[in-house]
């Protein structure tokens, strides 16, 4: 990847994971504090540009200039995420990120089978958790959403490596399933946890019906076309999708 499609990257990853928490504060019918959305903007940068700042075999050559400007501003950010929330158990989504990425003694978290997958999506709605402060019925189904919409996303990303990653032995799950059973999977799971959410929602737990539906419909459509070989603007429309969700809702405020 080269570095000005990579910094693209990053700044959209970055404000996704902070509109996350926008959006999660939203389903709970509240607004999120300034300083929870700019620290969780720095937490998914810090995160995801150690991440590709760290050289590892598996993933593309930089520049060492490049790497460690990288490696740089994400302790950056890190120190400033505590400056805006000192809470000490954002810690963990650090510590994740780390092992991850770097690992310890040769060995991390970036398994295979699914794994690496489960622990990306595990971080983010840890994130969130830990923001929202409290573990009540829907601030978990919440949580739970965010991480089935996150592990689908990671699997996406799979797909387009699938080739790369057969050549170099590494197992995942699209190198393990077909096509069609990675669709129906990645389907199955879209569906389930929306359903979920639609559940909580008229039970009167969660609000915000119509991101939900925007985010079913939107979810199935990118799930089926990046499973099967579409590849044009795929930052835009799976890590941007709720970038574009924002969009909706300021259009949709601003007519009402």
């Amino acid at each position: 990847m080269q570095a000005q499609s990579l910094i693209i990257s990053i700044l959209v990853v970055t404000l996704s994971g902070a509109l996350k928490l926008q959006f999660a504060y939203g389903f709970l019918g509240e607004h999120v504090p300034l300083t929870e959305f700019a620290a969780a903007a720095l937490i998914a940068y810090s995160a995801y540009a150690f991440d590709r700042g760290v050289e590892n075999k598996e993933d593309e050559k930089r520049g060492s200039r490049f790497r460690k400007a990288l490696l740089v501003t994400a302790g950056i950010a890190m120190i400033g995420t505590f400056v805006l929330y000192p809470n000490p158990a954002l810690l963990i989504p650090f510590l994740v990120a780390y092992l991850y990425a770097k690992g310890i003694g040769g060995h991390r978290l970036k398994g295979s089978s699914g794994m690496k997958n489960c622990i990306v999506a595990l971080t983010w709605s840890l994130g969130i958790l830990i923001f929202l402060g409290a573990v009540t019925l829907p601030i978990v189904l919440i949580c739970l959403f965010f991480f089935c919409k996150s592990f689908v996303n990671t699997v996406i990303y799979d797909v387009r490596d699938v080739d790369k990653d057969k050549m170099a032995g590494i197992i995942t799950i699209p190198t393990l399933l077909s096509r069609p059973q990675v669709t129906t999977l990645l389907l199955g799971i879209s569906l389930s946890a929306h359903i979920v959410v639609f559940g909580a929602y008229f039970t009167g737990c969660i609000a915000g019906i119509d991101v939900l539906l925007i985010s079913l419909v939107h979810s199935a459509f990118y799930i089926v076309a990046y499973c099967n070989q579409f590849e044009m603007l795929r930052n835009a429309l799976v890590d941007g999708e709720w970038i574009l969700y924002s969009g909706y809702t300021i259009l949709r405020d601003l007519v009402l």
